[in-house]
């Protein structure tokens, strides 16, 4: 008679068929396929794969900051500025003794101010710091295949199209780099249902920037995708919630009582200004402008769109949610942005980027082509070295992407001259203030992202325009304290110098990414 229940499938009493040798503790194929534990065995040749995705993103890297180690952005310049202030005077500001809070990401920051006490030499410790975050986006990029299953060389995908992307190799010195590790180790570690992880890197993200807890929330919801019952995965989720509150929390307590704002003063002074256009908008413009790179860094984030569109279909396919999440999280971030009105600066668009191309890494690798994902690498890094073959003198001058006022090296020139010119006292800057901050010390050049007073004029005309967002900036400034103005008589300004206000001392004609001369005005109001 045949047997029931446990007996079923070797009849009553009769004893199970041994295991072949090799075979014990072997799970059944279909049920590898679903498991939260890496899709590929923790074995020699699984990290091998990740040990060359770290490679390819640290030779990559290595070769884009010696492209930009003359190029380095005005805003990138001003971070590097912050980190070095950091690091030899103690104060949280571009300069020496002027306590700021305008600095976006805290994160990176510290990170580089670290590198910054071990390395004297501020330019090298922040493309090093790039290179590092590249090799660890390598490694985490096929960490995050191999753990929906896909091949893992859909990871080497990935980090080509981060590492070569124009929009993010113009962010070196920013935080670009670091968000794109943290969104892919925050992706990793929600799809693998890793509650602690996850809720430890969601509390990076916002360190990293504050908006990045946009795309951090919707890649945690991976981990309601866990093979456990409903409310232990809600439970983890809230979990994570409160443990990313650890993490970031105390640094905005102490930032509001001690700085005078909860977050940076630029979530005010750089969003839902008419100035210019905001960053949907934007893209159009960077079309106009940088054509050929603009239609490059967009190139992965259309084709991360299709992939979402096919994943849709395939709902339950781990592959499939994993791609939908990072869509979701780049255009979610996007969205965000432009709610609040923030401006099309290029590094914003990093994020997006960031998240399509892992996407992209992800749908190619589960084409169960590894060839394909290896094929895809390699197109990716030959058309980004035919890129830069054609883009005329290399290390590069100025960096795609980027419409600075005038060129880092015109910049450079100018701040070698003003601690003769000016005997050392700060002076008003052009409207731009990392090229000058970082070549002109000690010379102070004083801004509304240097000098706390000229900071809080500008807050204070965003917060007349009255509304909820000047409720948000009333109770974020509970704390705030404003220090009286920085005089100075001397002023540098693009503006004729027959229509200049005070005593012309020097003139400099000084070129500007996109071509063109301007003249740049040092003069001293006595």
């Amino acid at each position: 008679m045949v047997g029931t229940g446990r007996h079923a499938a070797t009849g009553r009493g009769r004893r199970a068929p041994r295991p072949a040798p090799g075979e014990h503790g072997r799970r059944p194929a279909h049920r590898a396929a679903t498991s939260t534990d890496d899709a590929g065995p923790r074995t020699a040749s699984g990290r091998r794969v990740q040990v060359v995705g770290a490679l390819l993103g640290a030779v990559v890297g290595v070769v884009v900051c010696w492209l930009m180690q003359r190029a380095l952005g005005d805003d990138a310049l001003i971070t590097v500025s912050y980190a070095r202030t950091l690091a030899e005077s103690g104060t949280w500001g571009v300069f020496p003794g002027i306590t700021a809070n305008t600095q976006t990401s805290p994160l990176n920051a510290w990170l580089l101010a670290a590198g910054m006490v071990l390395v004297d030499q501020p330019l090298l410790v922040a493309s090093g710091f790039a290179v590092l975050c590249l090799a660890a986006c390598g490694w985490l990029a096929v960490g995050l295949a191999r753990r929906v299953g896909v091949a893992p060389a859909g990871g080497w995908l990935t980090v080509a199209v981060i590492a070569t992307s124009p929009v993010l190799s113009a962010t070196i010195g920013l935080e670009a780099y670091l968000g794109a590790a943290v969104l892919l180790g925050l992706a990793q570690a929600a799809l693998g249902g890793r509650v602690v992880v996850t809720g430890v890197l969601c509390g990076l993200a916002v360190l990293t920037r504050p908006d990045l807890a946009v795309p951090a929330a919707v890649l945690a919801l991976g981990l309601l995708t866990a093979p456990k019952t409903r409310w232990r995965r809600v439970g983890g989720l809230a979990a994570a919630a409160g443990l990313a509150a650890l993490v970031a929390l105390p640094w905005h307590v102490w930032s509001w009582f001690h700085l005078g704002g909860a977050v940076p003063d630029t979530t005010w002074v750089r969003t839902d200004d008419s100035s210019g256009l905001t960053i949907l908008p934007a893209v159009l413009g960077w079309l106009r402008a940088f054509p050929l790179v603009t239609g490059a860094s967009a190139v992965p984030v259309v084709l991360a769109v299709v992939a979402a569109v096919v994943a849709a279909v395939r709902p339950r396919r781990r592959w499939a949610v994993a791609v939908l999440l990072l869509v979701a999280a780049g255009w979610a971030h996007l969205g965000a942005l432009e709610l609040i009105g923030a401006q099309g600066a290029g590094w914003y668009y990093g994020p997006a980027v960031a998240c399509s191309a892992a996407a992209l890494g992800v749908a190619v690798g589960a084409a169960g082509r590894p060839v394909l994902a290896g094929v895809g690498s390699g197109v990716v890094v030959l058309a980004a070295c035919a890129g830069v073959a054609t883009s005329g003198a290399l290390p590069w001058t100025s960096a795609p992407l980027v419409a600075n006022l005038a060129l880092t090296s015109e910049y450079a020139a100018v701040a070698a001259e003003l601690p003769a010119l000016t005997g050392g006292e700060p002076i008003s800057g052009p409207g731009e203030l990392g090229a000058l901050a970082y070549y002109a010390a000690p010379v102070a050049t004083l801004d509304f992202l240097s000098e706390p007073a000229r900071t809080d004029r500008v807050m204070r005309a965003r917060a007349a325009e009255g509304g909820l967002r000047a409720e948000l900036m009333r109770l974020n400034g509970l704390h705030r304290r404003s220090p009286p103005p920085i005089d100075t008589p001397w002023s540098l300004d693009f503006v004729d110098p027959a229509a200049a206000t005070g005593r012309v001392v020097r003139v400099w004609e000084v070129e500007g990414p996109l071509g063109g001369r301007s003249p740049l005005v040092l003069t001293h109001r006595g």
